[in-house]
């Protein structure tokens, strides 16, 4: 059975109306009255939302404007982690998400400063993820952007769910990224996906530092492997050779197949100015630069 993934022309003056629009074609979330959302936020840097970096408080607006109008009761949390370059209580305050969080009584919640509850899986590299206590128990939806990666190539829902690991240096994956976000969804699996590309980023220098790209679209849908293998194909690759979004599928988090409705690739896709040989090379040289660091601390520390 293919998974139900929903695409359609957006822009942030009616994105209210363009979510509304997508929901209908990918299917209303079935979320009891009274649950528990985590709305997962990216927010990768200290980057405006302008530039496509970072997930937009227009985008938040109108996903906590569905959920009040369609749900009742619900306990609604944005989260988000802090990491190297990521200080999540402040960029939220500098980046305008707090008014929005306001305006509908949805509440803050740093995944770095909560308890963790230890989850054990049999994963590539982890054996164990700790999930923050708000994540537990909770309908999880992600909020992603339509970016590329230097690290993984593309960056959508899967690896946005990576974020949600609490320890701040998680850099330490780097080197196993793919297999680390494959992990993570295995526990953390978002229940919906939205991929914001109403401005997506393109170039090399993703996913803070890119191109911003205009690409005008919301794509969504239950399934994370089947939205993130949409959005793959409308930046020019191919989902099968994209790391984490094949290993994913094979740890049965999702599915590669997938009935799309709404606009098609072709009317979606746009130039990304993607240069792959040379992400190639930016992520070649990244690894031997942290495994150069690693030696210098190991040699340090004896």
């Amino acid at each position: 059975m293919k998974s139900i993934v929903a695409m359609v022309r957006a822009d942030y003056p009616t994105v209210y109306q363009d979510i509304s629009g997508a929901m209908q074609l990918a299917g209303t979330p079935q979320i009891a009255t009274g649950s528990r959302v985590a709305i997962k936020i990216n927010i990768c840097e200290a980057r405006t939302p302008e530039t496509g970096a970072i997930t937009h408080p227009l985008f938040l607006d109108a996903v906590l404007h569905y959920l009040r109008e369609h749900y009742e009761n619900l306990k609604v949390f944005v989260v988000e982690s802090d990491a190297t370059v990521v200080l999540a209580d402040d960029y939220i305050k500098w980046f305008g998400f707090l008014p929005v969080m306001q305006k509908w009584q949805a509440e803050w919640s740093n995944l770095s400063k909560q308890k963790v509850i230890p989850h054990k899986i049999n994963g590539r590299v982890l054996k164990e993820v700790p999930v923050a206590e708000v994540l537990e128990g909770s309908y999880i939806i992600s909020l992603s952007k339509l970016k590329t990666n230097t690290l993984t190539g593309v960056t959508f829902s899967l690896k946005n769910q990576f974020g949600c690991l609490p320890l701040v240096d998680k850099s330490i994956y780097h080197d196993r990224i793919d297999d680390v976000i494959a992990d993570v969804n295995m526990v953390l699996k978002p229940h919906f996906s939205f991929v914001d590309g109403i401005i997506g980023m393109g170039g090399t220098q993703g996913p803070a530092l890119g191109i911003p790209v205009p690409a005008k679209v919301i794509v969504c849908g239950a399934d994370p492997v089947a939205v993130d293998s949409v959005c793959a194909r409308i930046m020019g690759f191919n989902p099968r050779f994209v790391g984490h979004i094949r290993k994913s599928a094979r740890a049965g988090v999702g599915s590669l197949n997938y009935e799309l409705k709404g606009l098609s690739i072709k009317e979606a896709r746009i130039n990304f100015e993607i240069n792959k040989p040379e992400m190639w090379l930016l992520k070649l040289g990244g690894s031997l630069q942290r495994r150069a660091q690693k030696r210098l601390r190991d040699a340090w520390k004896s």
